[in-house]
């Protein structure tokens, strides 16, 4: 109860609390107040009249599913809560037009209906502006793939959760350790390069495949994320992105050797989003492989008592279409606005979202006869969200979804609605 109270107050000072003023960088995106790499709320800083800014975002979100979880397998509460408390909030200073210093605290209560669980999670970088084509990002970050991990702010997707091809595919929100690079090599065409420490194998799960390896800030291996943004008009951008690199060195033993795990994960990622006056279209594609599974299961077996039989190649993407449809049902608006509402920025968007995903869509020969956890599965996902104000969503969806796993390695699934709060400040 005092949670719920304490979040309340939050959501009332936030929706009152500053609003964002026009960037006078040298990058733009076309975005409104939306910078490089960032979500709206992250960017504050960089469009602050000031040169300090306080910022921030919040979700309150519950899932009703009707079949159990299976939360051992699953590893990340994430995964199957049906209740869920964010605030994140972000503190910038900018030491000059060059030097620019951002932070996010973000806090989290999870419970599944019977434990609870606090998260910390935290965000601490600077960014060098030099010149249009070359700027610098060092410290904890959001790395450069996909679409999610660069818009995960409640009111930039239409979904009460992330689509799963990004949870279980490319495992956002994924924050990590490195040195960044970016800027515009072209008057349409952005680009990010980060070089950030590794995952962490030994943390890999079967039903999840690399999520849980994230935040592992391993210093002994490195990998690379590149992304390329073209936008040819102001409602187009298409992009693509990657991450390559290693997922740590670990020593096990097998079969009377003494063997080192030196296992590569390659991971590319397309998208393609346009947003015609009402309307928001948006496709994202991933495709990952990982080597060495073999030893990936011994390191996870020596850890944890119980070998993790991951795929080598795995897959997924989804089709998403929104329309706002208060714009024809209510045209003739008059001006009134409060501090929960805004009858100018007032939207009912309408979205379907069809999605495919494969955790083993390859499996190496020699653990094909091993037990292990596939999600292959197809997902309908309909919704609406009512934008009260430009700053405070309430969202609602249903998911179908059908299971095309096998039943000797299936866990229970089942359609799921889910309902929640996002704001931002």
């Amino acid at each position: 109860m005092k949670l719920k109270l304490l979040l309340s107050a939050l959501l009332i000072f936030a929706i009152s609390a500053q609003s964002q003023i026009k960037d006078s960088t040298h990058i733009q995106n076309h975005q409104d107040q939306q910078y490089p790499g960032l979500g709206k709320a992250a960017s504050s800083i960089f469009f602050s009249e000031k040169p300090w800014s306080v910022s921030g975002f919040g979700e309150v979100n519950g899932v009703n599913y009707n079949y159990s979880p299976m939360k051992e397998s699953l590893g990340d509460m994430e995964l199957y809560y049906t209740s869920l408390y964010r605030l994140a909030t972000f503190f910038g200073y900018r030491f000059s037009d060059k030097i620019i210093f951002n932070s996010e605290i973000q806090v989290e209560y999870l419970t599944d209906g019977i434990e609870g669980h606090t998260e910390f999670n935290f965000e601490l970088f600077l960014d060098f502006r030099l010149h249009q084509a070359l700027n610098l990002r060092v410290g904890f970050q959001p790395i450069s793939i996909g679409y999610i991990n660069s818009n995960d702010e409640p009111l930039l997707f239409y979904s009460v959760n992330r689509p799963e091809v990004e949870r279980l595919i490319i495992p956002t929100t994924w924050i990590e350790l490195g040195v960044g690079a970016y800027g515009q090599i072209a008057p349409k065409l952005n680009y990010f390069v980060n070089v950030v420490t590794s995952l962490d194998a030994s943390e890999f799960r079967s039903a999840t495949w690399v999520r849980n390896g994230r935040e592992a800030f391993d210093y002994s291996s490195f990998a690379v994320s590149p992304q390329l943004i073209y936008s040819p008009r102001n409602d187009l951008d298409l992009s693509v992105s990657g991450y390559f690199g290693s997922v740590g060195s670990y020593d096990y033993e097998h079969g009377g050797r003494d063997l080192t795990n030196q296992s590569q994960l390659s991971l590319y990622s397309a998208y393609a989003r346009y947003t015609p006056a009402n309307f928001r279209f948006l496709a994202v594609g991933a495709l990952g492989n990982l080597s060495d599974t073999e030893g990936i299961y011994e390191i996870t077996k020596q850890k944890h008592g119980e070998g993790q039989v991951l795929g080598q190649q795995v897959y997924g993407g989804y089709l998403e279409a929104g329309v706002d449809i208060l714009h024809w049902l209510w045209s003739n608006r008059s001006e009134s606005k409060s501090f929960v509402h805004n009858n100018k920025d007032m939207k009912l968007p309408i979205f379907v979202r069809v999605e495919h995903l494969n955790t083993h869509g390859k499996v190496a020969e020699s653990l094909q006869g091993y037990d292990r956890i596939q999600r292959n599965m197809n997902i309908l996902a309909v919704g609406a969200n009512y934008n009260l104000s430009e700053h405070l969503v309430l969202k609602m969806n249903y998911q179908f979804r059908q299971d095309l796993t096998p039943e000797q390695y299936s866990i229970p699934s089942g359609n799921q609605f889910e309902f929640g709060l996002g704001f931002e400040f």
